[in-house]
């Protein structure tokens, strides 16, 4: 996973797919937005690092490009 910043966003790049994100923290809970197949993605976490690991490992598998 790669992670750099364009425009006050986000970008998370993995394997198969780049995600460009807007991330917002109220009392301890971050808000990660993104797009994703033309849906609005929004996920809350108190935890940044196991969320986007999570999603490294989900977009990286096999199983989801079946699904793009």
């Amino acid at each position: 996973m790669k992670i750099s910043s364009r425009k006050n966003k986000w970008v998370f790049e993995f394997n198969t797919i780049s995600i460009v994100c807007d991330i917002t923290k109220v009392s301890n809970i971050y808000t990660i937005l993104f797009e994703l197949n033309n849906r609005i993605i929004k996920i809350n976490t108190n935890d940044l690092d196991k969320t986007f690991l999570s999603l490294e490992k989900s977009f990286n598998s096999k199983t989801i490009l079946k699904y793009r």
